[in-house]
């Protein structure tokens, strides 16, 4: 048996005892079994007011407060409980904003993070692949909005012998590309293509790289009559190392390859895998049935090739890896960024799907230098089919195959204007013509330009300077015009100088 309080009188305890008993709320639902004279609890329970008091008697209580030893009301409870409440929920709410802002400053720096390696990666790219010591910038023109575009492409192959190796580019493309109907056509340009340069004479068209990337890409434009909007280039080991990296390129032999003086590869009719040093055979062979013409064929399937193996996925992370394993091999104006754009253009095209030409003409030789003359008639028709995305097939009549160096011819100032003749002279010389002599007709009132010659074996070549003038008309002489070569071109006032 517990023992009272030490310091509690008998009295004291037994009144502490009756008060706890009186205090006692339960159910509040009156017993049946004990004495109605007996109180109920609520008649000692303190309530705030007689309602809630006759409530507590018939059995109803809303709430029960614990007493406080502060003595406060319900209402100033509630208040106290609700502040806490507050606090607790603003502490909630702050918790919750500290983990979201926290959330947000790791998604921002990893998305930096992100931003700057995307930077870096494609800052590294670019230098991998851009253009070293080159002046081609200015030469180039930036292509219209969603319309077609021109690339050129110079491959300097070497030679199977240091003593054959000759300076400047031994292929060049020129690619018209169209992303929106997704068309790609590519015309081999002889690199011994003669050309007129600054110099005023005539030279093989790769000797204008020796004056710098802008007068290559110049000199190009000007004699297909485009612009060129990007340009790349790759020696002989860049190339051998890009075939290798992309794991060889399968061609289609049309005719067997064996060319001591393009390298020590053999390579069968049929198709095969080139790997790179096999590749240079490939491309530098020109010992076939039509010699600069099979040769010229070769090299734009197998370019053809090399950008088709390139695309192949065109998805931006496999592409991106790509670029940066063979970056190193070539250089370009053109970003990495601007690569992977025209991949995902250009993605699956085949290099079936590829239109191939070369520039129509033949071999001759001038002045103990062999040069490549191009058909001006031919090659007008062919580039309004390349520019119009047509199949760049034309009529092989068209291609005369006059050797324009084989004959004399005299030209004749008959327009009035100043230098004309000179200036038709040079531009003759340079298209392979052998102008012997020029002056002034005896009338300056000639209204259209004419071609004089005597004989049916000369009429040909004066179709072929017709031809190269892009203006004139073919006469028989008759005795009526005196001329000591074998054509006479007199100029008349429907020719307009070249600026």
């Amino acid at each position: 048996m517990f023992g009272r309080k030490k310091g509690f009188t008998a009295a004291q305890s037994k009144l502490t005892s009756h008060r706890m008993r009186s205090a006692t709320v339960g159910t509040h639902v009156q017993r049946r079994a004990r004495s109605s004279s007996r109180h109920m609890n609520a008649d000692t329970v303190g309530f705030s007011n007689p309602r809630k008091r006759q409530r507590a008697a018939r059995g109803v209580v809303d709430t029960l407060l614990p007493s406080t030893a502060t003595g406060e009301s319900s209402s100033e409870y509630a208040r106290r409980v609700g502040k806490r409440e507050f606090a607790q929920e603003m502490q909630r709410k702050a918790r919750i904003r500290r983990i979201v802002a926290l959330v947000i400053a790791v998604v921002v720096v990893a998305a930096v993070a992100i931003g700057v390696g995307v930077a870096t990666f494609f800052g590294s790219l670019d230098a991998k692949m851009g253009l070293k010591n080159s002046d081609a910038k200015p030469a180039l023109v930036a292509p219209k909005e969603a319309g077609p575009w021109y690339a050129l492409v110079a491959a300097d192959l070497g030679a199977a012998s240091a003593a054959a190796d000759e300076e400047g580019p031994d292929a060049l493309i020129l690619a018209r590309v169209d992303e929106g109907s997704r068309a790609v056509t590519l015309v081999s340009v002889p690199a011994n293509l003669q050309v007129l340069l600054k110099d005023g004479k005539a030279h093989k068209l790769r000797e204008a790289a020796a004056q710098g990337d802008a007068a290559l890409i110049s000199a190009v434009a000007g004699f297909a009559g485009v612009d060129i909007a990007h340009y790349a280039k790759v020696d002989a080991t860049g190339l051998a190392s890009l075939v290798d990296s992309l794991g060889g390129i399968e061609v289609d032999v049309k005719q067997e390859v064996d060319d001591p003086t393009a390298g020590d590869t053999y390579l069968s009719v049929g198709t095969q895998t080139l790997d790179g040093n096999a590749a240079l055979t490939y491309l530098r062979a020109k010992n076939f049935k039509n010699g600069i013409e099979d040769q010229a064929a070769n090299q734009c399937a197998f370019f053809a090739s090399v950008a088709a193996r390139m695309l192949e996925s065109g998805d931006t992370l496999p592409f991106a890896t790509l670029l940066d394993s063979v970056g190193g091999d070539f250089q370009t104006d053109m970003s990495g960024t601007a690569a992977l754009s025209l991949a995902g253009q250009l993605k699956g095209v085949a290099a079936a799907s590829v239109q191939i030409a070369q520039v129509p003409g033949y071999e001759a030789t001038r002045n103990n230098v062999l040069y490549y003359i191009s058909s001006s008639s031919a090659w007008t028709s062919m580039m309004a089919l390349v520019e119009a995305g047509q199949p760049p097939v034309v009529d092989e009549k068209a291609a005369s195959q006059v050797d324009r160096g084989s004959f004399t011819v005299e030209v004749r100032n008959g327009a009035g204007i100043t230098g004309g003749g000179s200036q038709v002279a040079d531009l003759l010389r340079a298209d392979g013509f052998n102008v012997t002599e020029v002056g002034n007709a005896e009338s300056d009132k000639f209204p259209e330009t004419l071609v004089v010659y005597e004989g049916g074996e000369n009429k040909a070549r004066a179709e072929e300077l017709i031809a190269a003038l892009g203006s004139g008309r073919a006469i028989v002489g008759a005795g009526y015009y005196t001329y000591t070569t074998d054509v006479l071109v007199v100029l008349g006032k429907d020719w307009k100088p070249v600026a």
